[in-house]
């Protein structure tokens, strides 16, 4: 199922470097690029970035392209690989836009043919210069069904068997979930991969070898240049240029601000688009709207969890009237109101769960003898997380048709993490990663509800979630001051860690079936929620990941 988001990450991004202090690391626009926003990576990329602007070559931060060579922000790849420039009268023996019939000859191992052409006689002019992208860890090289045209988005002219449905383990991160391709054994064609968003961790990809292996309304995806560095199902809407008539079935490079370059997924073109590359984007990409049917330039919420023995835990649901506070309801048809009721309960219940978790940090900074302002600001938080809690009961409430709140908390009495260094790590997970993320589903909710009062309602929710988040950063930072440099190293691991788990998280979401019918109401379902992650990841996270650690 294909997402397009509609909420803008600069905002929040230059908030969070407001609040740690780092305004000067976001660049002179206040969001487009950290400090040390190219310090860690395994990345190389050399050429241009599709609009003549020069690339840099050395290690980069590309999120999931982690061992690609030679990819563009446009997808067209901008390395060595051979090209032949042929003049022909009356015919082309060009890639041509609908079919991928060229001659690949021998080249190295994920690297790309490409063919150009100069027409004459009766044609309408030169046809666009196409690259085949072909698959990786293969020698010789072996077609994906992938090409490029003209610097435009890839697109799939057939269905081709990927070779390597498993590639080698590149991990060399100790203490992660998995080491070696032997460590991924749930699902078929299991390898273990580092995952790059700022702080370099390491997680199970599962793999395909045919289409046949993805679920429906997803396509396998080989690993190659441009197309990615491993092998897995992507959604799309489309298996191939013949499910689209005269248009393409086209995949966007990126699903969010500052993805690496890409394919994410696909869906056919059509006359109405508005793009068909990224540049003129600028820092948004092209992708595909699913609720207009059309590609342009893409522009729930929980608090923090109350965390016992590493599990998120919330309190039963219960009949009673006291816990909501008035909000109007919009109304709604029959079939949607019980999941409705269901979704507002669950987001009801974890912000009931942030009070308690909220009320145990208090004691924690007591203990750590912090500076007053994080005291104060956290009991606010505190107090934001009981309205929020109230206002999603109520809307809980109005759906279900009768009252509904928290039964007991019984493990609120259990005492968290003591010790400056465990408290760092539980925030950077809580708060850093997990309240980051949730501040953009709320942003995400809010743009999508269409009843005015509850857009409202998700904007203050939002706009909460994204103050505790800033809190959450200030207080790392505060905290890593106090911390040895052996101490700091512990804490980056736990940023790798918290992350690496985030990304594999948000890569089974994806692929889980989505409920778009309730968007509208203000959910943010399964493949929805996927999307804010992968963005927030790699376009919130890195930086202000990067730039705290090179602050500190």
């Amino acid at each position: 199922m294909l997402v397009g988001l509609h909420t803008r990450i600069e905002p929040l991004r230059l908030s969070i470097f407001l609040a740690m202090g780092l305004l000067g690391a976001c660049g002179d626009s206040g969001g487009n690029t950290a400090a040390g926003d190219t310090q860690t990576g395994t990345t190389q990329q050399t050429g241009t970035d599709g609009t003549g602007t020069p690339t840099s070559t050395g290690d980069t931060t590309t999120g999931p392209t982690t061992g690609m060579t030679g990819t563009s922000a446009t997808g067209t790849d901008t390395t060595s690989s051979p090209t032949t420039s042929t003049s022909t009268t009356g015919e082309t023996t060009a890639v041509s836009a609908t079919t991928g019939d060229t001659d690949t000859g021998n080249t190295s191992t994920a690297e790309s043919t490409t063919t150009t052409t100069t027409t004459t006689g009766d044609t309408d002019g030169p046809e666009p210069e196409c690259t085949q992208l072909m698959q990786g860890f293969t020698d010789p090289p072996v077609p994906s069904g992938w090409v490029t045209c003209g610097g435009k988005l890839p697109h799939r002219v057939e269905a081709e068997v990927c070779l390597v449905p498993a590639p080698p383990s590149n991990c060399n991160v100790p203490d992660q979930p998995c080491q070696t391709n032997d460590d991924c054994n749930e699902f078929p064609f299991g390898s273990c991969q580092q995952i790059n968003v700022g702080l370099i961790g390491c997680g199970c990809n599962y793999g395909c070898e045919t289409d046949a292996d993805c679920d429906p309304g997803f396509v396998c995806r080989c690993a190659g240049d441009v197309l990615g560095p491993v092998t897995r199902c992507v959604p799309s809407e489309c298996t191939d240029d013949g499910d689209c008539g005269d248009q393409l079935c086209q995949f966007s490079t990126s699903q969010g601000y500052d993805c690496g370059p890409e394919v994410v997924n696909g869906a056919c073109t059509t006359p109405n688009d508005l793009c068909d590359t990224d540049p003129p984007c600028g820092d948004t990409p092209c992708a595909h709207n699913t609720d207009n049917d059309v590609w342009e330039c893409s522009l729930v919420a929980c608090g923090r969890p109350f965390m016992v023995d590493e599990h998120a835990v919330t309190a039963p649901p219960a009949a009673r009237d006291d816990w909501r506070t008035l909000a109007a309801v919009r109304e709604a048809p029959e079939a949607v109101r019980a999941a409705l009721a269901a979704h507002w309960t669950q987001i009801a219940l974890a912000e009931h769960a942030s009070v308690a978790s909220f009320a145990r940090h208090i004691l924690q900074l007591l203990a750590l003898g912090a500076p007053p302002e994080f005291v104060l600001d956290t009991q606010r938080a505190l107090a934001d997380e009981i309205e929020h809690a109230r206002l999603c009961f109520a809307l809980a409430s109005g759906y279900g048709g009768s009252g509904v709140g928290p039964g007991p908390l019984a493990q609120a009495h259990q005492p968290g993490a003591s010790d400056l260094e465990s408290v760092v790590a539980a925030v950077i997970r809580e708060a850093c990663v997990g309240e980051t993320l949730s501040a953009l589903e709320a942003r995400e909710a809010a743009e999508r509800a269409e009843d005015p009062g509850l857009r409202r309602v998700l904007a203050r929710i939002a706009d909460d979630e994204q103050r505790h988040a800033e809190l959450g950063w200030r207080f790392v930072r505060w905290a890593r001051q106090q911390l040895s440099a052996d101490a700091r190293a512990r804490t980056d691991a736990a940023f790798a860690a918290a992350v690496a788990d985030a990304a594999v998280a948000a890569g089974h979401m994806a692929q889980e079936p989505g409920t778009p019918e309730l968007r509208a109401h203000g959910v943010v379902d399964t493949p929805l929620r996927a999307a804010v992650w992968l963005r927030g990841l790699e376009g919130l996270v890195q930086p202000a990941a990067t730039a705290l650690r090179a602050a500190a």
